[in-house]
């Protein structure tokens, strides 16, 4: 074979990205189609500058493809938000769903036969992202702006908003979350249930909405409860509220709020990905070391003494 010939994966590659001092916008664009619509990754988007912390490496990309980036997004993109029912369909379901739209525009012409389908990302419970390849269709389902599907005789709530940026999306929801207080008693013990709107409205501040019992996604044996509280009550949040029984016994009650770290791949409280993957890499590399050391005991058990023999 010609050393020169790229095979397997290579052949689908794009050529190399323009370098700072020649960014060519329909390049960039086509570059961003291939990888959002074909899933063909540029292999050289070189950064402005690289930084490593020992096992961990900070890239600060170039302020003008980002740009770009972020803009032919925007033009595609449509934020999908599954309310109240809609938030538990199986994953299959949200994307057939958001899909639905597609075959409305199709069926009334609006798109020729050449029309491709887009690209579904289901970002968690209640959020997905619909990468459109029509900028039409996108523009239409964000005007529709919400939507009320039934299915099986039951009805689910669709939203539709422009994608942001999450730099973006930070500073918009930033006014809200200073006018909206919530927290929630996490794996609530039975035992506490009784009195656990009454201790928070007396720890915590004014309870204006307590919300049905959900069901914790660690431990489904437990609930967690959900209240929205007077926005002026967030000076007073406490991390937890202990029930002392009649026997002794202590009740704890875990309290989460918006300011709680929050996993975004398990949506589990009090933990990040980020301490996930770190505690993983620990142990990970502790389990290699123990591997290691228990290989080098048993070469040294295999391998014969070079302890001289006394004479015969």
């Amino acid at each position: 074979m010609d050393p020169g010939t790229d095979v397997g994966m290579e052949n689908r590659s794009p050529a190399a990205a323009p370098g700072d001092h020649e960014i060519d916008d329909s390049r960039v664009r086509e570059l961003l189609r291939l990888c959002y619509e074909e899933d063909i990754l540029p292999r050289d988007i070189d950064p402005e500058e690289m930084t490593t912390q020992g096992r961990n490496v900070r890239f600060k990309v170039k302020d003008a493809i980002d740009r770009l980036k972020a803009q032919w997004l925007k033009e595609r993109t449509v934020t999908v938000i599954f309310r109240d029912a809609a938030r538990f369909l199986p994953r299959n379901i949200k994307e057939d769903l958001i899909k639905v739209f597609e075959d409305v525009k199709v069926q009334t012409g609006d798109f020729g036969e050449g029309f491709n389908r887009g690209r579904v990302k289901v970002e968690s419970l209640n959020v997905a992202s619909y990468v459109a390849k029509s900028t039409t269709i996108c523009a239409w389902m964000v005007d529709k702006r919400i939507l009320e599907v039934e299915l099986a005789g039951e009805i689910y709530k669709l939203e539709f908003k422009l994608w942001l940026t999450n730099a973006q999306f930070k500073e918009q929801r930033r006014p809200d979350k200073l006018l909206t207080f919530w927290v929630i008693a996490v794996q609530l013990p039975l035992d506490a249930m009784f009195y656990l709107e009454s201790h928070i409205r007396r720890a915590i501040g004014p309870v204006t909405m307590t919300h049905p019992p959900e069901q914790d996604r660690l431990k489904p044996a437990l609930v967690n409860i959900k209240f929205d509280l007077d926005p002026e009550a967030r000076a007073n949040m406490k991390d937890s509220i202990t029930v002392e029984t009649f026997e002794g016994d202590e009740l704890v009650v875990k309290m989460a709020s918006s300011d709680t770290p929050r996993c975004r791949k398990c949506r589990a409280f009090f933990h990040s990905a980020e301490d996930v993957e770190g505690e993983v890499a620990h142990v990970s590399n502790k389990a290699i070391s123990v591997v290691k050391e228990a290989e080098q005991i048993r070469l040294r058990r295999l391998l014969p003494s070079s302890a001289p023999r006394p004479a015969g």
